[in-house]
């Protein structure tokens, strides 16, 4: 979960939990301006952000920077 707390750290976002399991958490993400859900799979470090067809994936490395695909 490191990745995803620094990610909202380097984005100026408040992490909203509103479920974990042993895969993943999930809930919302506060900006200043807006508020987003969330999807964080724990495994891989892919965040899913918004819902249906507006949904976004980001895969991010251990220090919560974006990286566009495998090495």
């Amino acid at each position: 979960m490191k990745a995803l707390v620094l990610w909202c750290r380097w984005h100026d976002a408040t992490l909203r939990l509103h479920g974990r399991d042993d895969t993943a958490v999930w809930g919302e993400l506060a900006f200043p301006q807006e508020t987003e859900r969330f999807h964080f799979d724990l495994q891989s470090w892919e965040l899913k952000l918004g819902e249906g067809v507006d949904q976004r994936q980001i895969k991010l490395d251990e220090m919560g920077v974006e990286v566009d695909g495998e090495p």
